[in-house]
């Protein structure tokens, strides 16, 4: 640790500090949702913040761990890091204009190119954003959205990088997740070095309030939220305290350079399910055991929930998370269309635990069994579960007549 030395002011160990994350190993992936999800990330809240960019990655907020853009030529791009890294940028908190990518000769050893030498293209993670708006997709010229709201949401992060220009809106230290945004327009027009950009025009479109409002500071707070760090006593996303550390809430004493010092640990902080979820789950009683095992342990973010939520939810047999999901009397969660393949093979046994279930009846009877409470509780962890099978009932004309109390043909 050089900080406060004579070393800590040199370009090396400036370089060091900003690239430290480089260094950093990938060691998990976010299952809740795909990687082109379209949306919010279940259990990222806005004003959570992580200080290496290999961990935002690890979170789903936004997957790449160096690139600006998540996104591609086919698919609406789905998330970006705000870092100031264009002369072009401008950032108002609420609005905002991007520059896309590209411009920069960085083959060879030109990786830290300063100056654009030659024009930007609509190509590749650039296209993605202009997908994302709701116009016309137009390379020559750009597009306006008819109705900025219909564009694609778009997941922003702002790096401590942005703040060299805009203190007032980026966070001081690492990566910080500031809600939703949508694009309003995009255009090419000539940059400061005289090539050719694309700009995009984002607005925010996001319940949660922005981080950098009083508003947002209090929700801050009230969360518990506090930057993620892997170097220090609490484990940002778990909450527990690390191995050799001070009991999280604890004061740590000890002696440094002859005097005595006292530092307080930072208090480990428990999420708490809402009382509806709460109530969905005791309704959910063929899986009782399950929820007292989850309920056991302490998650200090709603993410790492369900994260040990999923785990506990693992189809034994496609090894997926579980859909359609039918509760066996020996409490095993089991896909429908998994356990009636099995049925077919072994009988009414259970794959995981060889528990006969014949109770259930035949396989016909058991593709009526499929426990909605769990459907429920999942639905409300996670918006999209279920997305690809779950059927929305219809409300025919004579029924929303009725609703709205209208005459009935």
């Amino acid at each position: 640790n050089l900080a406060g030395t004579q070393q800590s002011k040199m370009p090396s160990a400036k370089q060091t500090e900003e690239r430290g994350d480089m260094t950093r190993v990938k060691t998990k992936s976010c299952t809740i949702v795909p990687k082109d999800h379209i949306g919010s990330i279940p259990g990222v809240h806005v004003g959570q913040s992580w200080k290496f960019r290999i961990h935002v990655s690890e979170s789903g907020i936004h997957r790449p761990p160096v690139a600006g853009i998540s996104g591609s030529a086919k698919k609406p791009a789905v998330s970006i890091v705000l870092a100031g890294g264009y002369p072009e940028d401008i950032d108002r908190g609420e609005e905002f204009v991007y520059t896309g990518s590209g411009g920069y000769d960085l083959s060879g050893n030109k990786r830290q190119a300063k100056v654009q030498s030659f024009d930007q293209e609509l190509t590749r993670q650039n296209r993605g954003l202009a997908l994302a708006c709701a116009a016309p997709l137009d390379d020559k010229v750009g597009g306006t959205a008819n109705d900025w709201k219909q564009s694609s949401p778009i997941r922003v992060c702002r790096s401590y990088k942005a703040a060299k220009k805009h203190p007032e809106y980026a966070p001081a230290e690492g990566v910080r997740y500031d809600g939703l945004y949508r694009i309003v327009k995009y255009w090419k027009e000539k940059g400061v070095s005289g090539f050719y950009v694309w700009r995009y025009l984002f607005r925010r479109d996001d319940p949660e309030p922005a981080p950098w409002t009083d508003e947002g500071k209090a929700f801050i707070e009230k969360m518990g939220f506090t930057m993620y760090d892997p170097d220090v006593d609490i484990d940002g996303r778990t909450g527990m305290t690390k191995a050799g550390s001070a009991v999280a809430g604890t004061k740590r004493t000890g002696n440094v350079n002859g005097s005595n010092c006292q530092s307080v640990v930072a208090k480990k902080y428990k999420f708490q399910p809402t009382a509806i979820l709460r109530e969905l789950v005791r309704l959910d009683t063929d899986n009782t055991r399950m929820w007292a095992d989850i309920h056991e342990k302490e998650y200090a973010t709603e993410s790492a929930y369900i994260e040990a939520t999923k785990g506990h939810l693992s189809c034994p047999i496609c090894q997926e998370l579980v859909q359609q999901p039918v509760t066996l009397p020996c409490s095993h969660n089991v896909c429908c269309s998994c356990l009636c393949s099995s049925m077919n093979a072994y009988g009414n046994i259970c794959p995981m635990c060889c528990h006969d279930f014949s109770s259930m009846g035949s396989k016909s009877d058991v593709k009526g069994k499929v426990n909605q409470n769990l459907v429920t509780i999942m639905r409300a962890l996670i918006p999209s579960y279920g997305s690809e099978w779950i059927t929305e009932p219809k409300v025919t004309s004579t029924q929303f007549a009725r609703r709205e109390g209208q005459p009935v043909n």
